[in-house]
C-alpha cells in the first residue's frame, strides 16, 4: 500500500527562499499600491496646473481689455485737454473756460466712480 508522507522536510535554504519570495511579493504589492497613489496625485496636480493656466489666460485677456479701454479714455482726455488749451489760448471768455473745466472735472469724477464701483473683484 501507498502511505502519504506525514511531513515534508525542507532544506533550510529552501525555507529562506520561500520566505524571501513571500516578502518580495508583499513589497511588490505595496510598491504597486504606492505607485498607483502617486499616479493619481500626479494626475490631480496636472489638472490643477491646467486649470491655473486657463485662469491665467482668462485674466490676461481681461487685463488686455481694461488696458484697451484705458487707452481709449486717455485718448479722449488728451483730445479734451487740447481743446481746452486751444480755448484758453484763443482768448475766449473766462466763464466759458470755467464751465469747460467744471465739465471736465465732472466727467473725471463720474469715470472714477463708475470704474471703481462697477468692476468685478
Amino acid at each position: 500500500c501507498f502511505a502519504p508522507p506525514s511531513r515534508v522536510d525542507l532544506h533550510p535554504s529552501m525555507m529562506r527562499k520561500g520566505a524571501k519570495a513571500g516578502m518580495e511579493d508583499m513589497m511588490e504589492a505595496q510598491n504597486n499600491d504606492m505607485t498607483d497613489k502617486l499616479a493619481s496625485k500626479v494626475e490631480l496636480l496636472k489638472q490643477i496646473s491646467l486649470n491655473i493656466g486657463k485662469e491665467v489666460e482668462a485674466q490676461n485677456s481681461e487685463l488686455d481689455q481694461h488696458n484697451d479701454s484705458a487707452g481709449d479714455v486717455m485718448g479722449s482726455l488728451e483730445g479734451t485737454m487740447k481743446s481746452l488749451v486751444s480755448l484758453a489760448n484763443s482768448g475766449g471768455s473766462s466763464g466759458l473756460m470755467a464751465r469747460a473745466c467744471g465739465m471736465f472735472g465732472f466727467f473725471v469724477v463720474v469715470y472714477f466712480f463708475f470704474s471703481r464701483y462697477t468692476s468685478e473683484p
